[in-house]
């Protein structure tokens, strides 16, 4: 029982901390400051976007069933290896981490930049509030955590400061 209260204590800490960094307006366009990104219980509670406060960087959202994403994903994690310009942060929406981790291995993706979470709540907000019901997409968000490209290409990610 107090372990519970702990993880909810410690969760509910990790919103206010990431919702006080990523201050509104929040939306998912160009111009906006990207939304919060809370993966629950996963990933031991991290908010992918808190680790790297201060950084450029370059959020992608996929899934193993959506071929086009996982393709981006594993092009941008390419990328990123030899790239101090941008940290690469993935966020995968499968509904199994058994199937996620074992695609993290056979795709050859960078691990630490890699996370998942399988609980639909919260999958159904991140589609909601980072618009992704029509398909996912790549997030370029710049130092202040505002989103300054979708779905950018190798030009936009060399021009960075």
């Amino acid at each position: 029982m107090n372990k519970t209260l702990l993880i909810i204590a410690i969760l509910g800490l990790l919103t206010l901390f990431t919702s006080a960094y990523y201050s509104a307006p929040a939306d998912s366009r160009i111009g906006f400051k990207a939304p919060s990104l809370v993966l629950g219980n996963d990933n031991n509670g991290l908010s992918p976007l808190q680790l790297h406060r201060g950084e450029n960087v370059l959020l992608t959202f996929w899934t193993s069933a959506d071929a086009e994403s996982r393709l981006q994903n594993m092009s941008y994690d390419r990328l990123s290896r030899n790239n101090d310009k941008f940290t690469h942060v993935s966020v995968n929406l499968d509904r199994s981490a058994n199937v996620f981790n074992k695609i993290v291995a056979i795709d050859n993706l960078n691990r630490s930049s890699q996370f998942s979470t399988s609980q639909l709540d919260i999958q159904d907000n991140i589609i909601k509030s980072w618009r992704l019901e029509e398909g996912y997409h790549t997030f370029l968000l710049d130092p202040d955590g505002t989103i300054v490209a979708i779905d950018p290409d190798t030009k936009t990610l060399a021009q960075l400061k």
